[in-house]
């Protein structure tokens, strides 16, 4: 009993000195700085249908800033946090707006209510699982809307090794015994044959793609040689004459009566031997021109039944046309 007298007095001093005014001043700065972080204006990011919403909030949990910015929820739409999840200063809150979406994989439609933040989202919380090479329509990272249509292309990959033709080369070479617009095939090509190793990638089963990894040549081809004729000139009987094409024609005979009474052509000339006619958009009137077994003529007349690739020869003697039929020639436009 004897020593609780000087604690009392101890405790009372205590209690009416200074120090008790420094412990109370602490205690109430601790509790102010508590609170005033507590309910300090917090700035919070919310992004919904493509826009971002800045607010400064004093709201504590994540579904009290959603309504301080106006955002209205429907049934099917979430957020990034749990809606009673505590927010602090630089939140980021996303909304989702939820609905139908059809995802088209491995053959089948799948109609689900999702909201998500991208395609690739999505069809994970289907449960399809994606292997590292599929595709998706639209791309997996793009951003999702309800009424999506989806479609998962399952892309497969397959090391093959075939036998393909390798084809001939064509190797012309310049002849000037050859008339101009002759070729002769001096020598026949033949296709090879080589093997190749290949990475082929499939999409949903079809052949998308064929990468050549490796080439083995089993028989080489055989290049085609052919001879190309450069020469402009035909002989007749006025000499050696130069032309600048030459046709094979299908050939008839008239008289110079055949087109009127008084035998005048196209071009308003006599029709006699040395006159043919023709169609003037395969040889323009007023050619000159060399017909073998006919000789130089002059393209100086049309005829109803001359068209396209036909020629039609003036002939003086009725046996003589006659005799001559229907016949291919071939016909030399002269140069000028």
């Amino acid at each position: 009993m004897g020593d609780a007298k000087p604690y009392r007095m101890h405790l009372r001093s205590l209690l009416n000195g200074p120090r008790l005014k420094l412990l109370i001043c602490a205690v109430l700065v601790i509790s102010l700085v508590a609170t005033g972080f507590i309910w300090a204006p917090k700035k919070v990011t919310l992004s919904v249908d493509e826009k971002v919403l800045e607010i400064k909030t004093s709201k504590t949990y994540v579904h009290e800033c959603i309504r301080q910015a106006g955002i209205v929820m429907g049934p099917d739409d979430m957020a990034n946090l749990p809606l009673e999840a505590k927010v602090k200063n630089g939140t980021i809150i996303e909304i989702y707006r939820g609905g139908l979406v059809n995802i088209t994989a491995d053959g089948k439609v799948t109609t689900v209510v999702a909201a998500k933040a991208t395609v690739g989202d999505v069809i994970e919380a289907t449960g399809i699982v994606l292997q590292e090479n599929d595709l998706t329509v639209p791309d997996r990272a793009t951003r999702f809307k309800p009424g999506m249509e989806i479609r998962v292309i399952r892309v497969t990959e397959e090391t093959k090794t075939r036998e393909k033709p390798m084809l001939y080369p064509v190797e012309r070479r310049v002849d000037n015994t050859l008339e101009k617009g002759v070729t002769h095939i001096m020598l026949a090509g033949r296709d090879g044959l080589k093997r190749e190793t290949a990475v082929v990638r499939y999409e949903d089963g079809r052949e998308t793609a064929v990468s050549v990894m490796e080439e083995q040549v089993i028989t080489p081809p055989q290049p085609e040689v052919v001879l190309v004729g450069t020469r402009d000139t035909v002989e007749t009987s006025r000499g050696s004459m130069r032309f600048s094409r030459a046709l094979i024609m299908e050939a008839t005979a008239y008289l110079p009566t055949d087109g009127s009474s008084e035998g005048i052509t196209a071009i308003g000339i006599p029709a006699r031997h040395g006159i043919v006619a023709v169609d003037p958009g395969i040889i323009p009137l007023g050619s000159r021109v060399y017909i073998n077994g006919y000789g130089v003529a002059l393209a100086a007349d049309t005829g109803g039944a001359i068209r396209g690739e036909k020629i039609d020869l003036c002939m003086e003697d009725a046996s003589e046309a006659w005799s001559f039929g229907r016949r291919p020639v071939k016909v030399y436009v002269l140069a000028e």
